[in-house]
């Protein structure tokens, strides 16, 4: 038999052996390790990443050990606060939800979240909600800066700005721009400074709604779902 045939035959027979014994790739599980603070008047956690990879965003939620009665949830997203994500053996904390008269939960879970990587984890209604919180932010931003990049083009007055605000859904990015219009009235009579504020602005509302769509996964995932 021809001696490049043979080799031919082997490198075959020795891709299905490789391809029949390969592992699956294992998802990364959560793993947290949580400790609960409590004082007279206040009541804290303290979450520790102990998996692998590091942690954009989670759930947490809270009840009572006793009954499994729901205290409340919160949402922590390194995307959205401009903070780093949790790596392996980092943490973050919070404040345990609480109803004023009644006693502070003492049981915090983490019940759903996104890795770096993009991956996500846990309850898929929270990863929406997660992914959902992103888009939002990111359109809003968003539609800020193209408010901002008109104005900037037809050189608006400052009332031009806040007639244009009025007419524009509230958001964050709304409330921080009509608070800053605001804050000076001598940017009224002082066209200049005018637009180096609209300039500033227009430019951290870009880079804002730019890292949030750069985030994995992508923020507009959840409404394609």
């Amino acid at each position: 038999m021809n001696r490049s045939v043979v080799l031919r035959a082997l490198i075959a027979v020795g891709l299905v052996s490789s391809l029949g014994h390969a592992r699956p790739q294992v998802a990364e599980e959560p793993r947290f390790d949580i400790q609960i603070q409590t004082a007279e008047k206040r009541s804290t956690y303290t979450a520790t990443n102990l998996a692998g990879k590091a942690v954009t965003a989670c759930v947490v939620r809270f009840s009572f050990s006793t009954t499994n009665k729901e205290q409340g949830t919160t949402i922590w997203d390194s995307v959205l606060t401009d903070e780093p994500p949790i790596e392996p053996s980092g943490h973050m904390s919070g404040n345990l939800s609480h109803v004023v008269g009644s006693p502070y939960p003492d049981k915090v879970k983490v019940i759903a979240g996104v890795w770096a990587d993009g991956e996500t984890f846990g309850q898929s209604d929270w990863v929406k909600h997660i992914l959902s919180a992103r888009e939002m932010l990111a359109s809003a931003y968003e539609r800020a800066a193209s408010l901002l990049r008109r104005g900037l083009d037809e050189n608006w007055t400052r009332d031009q700005y806040l007639q244009a605000l009025n007419e524009t859904p509230n958001s964050i990015a709304v409330y921080t721009l009509r608070s800053n219009l605001t804050a000076n009235q001598q940017m009224a009579e002082d066209p200049k400074r005018l637009r180096q504020l609209m300039i500033s602005m227009l430019d951290t509302f870009t880079g804002k709604y730019q890292r949030i769509r750069r985030a994995k996964p992508a923020a507009s995932a959840a409404t394609n779902s």
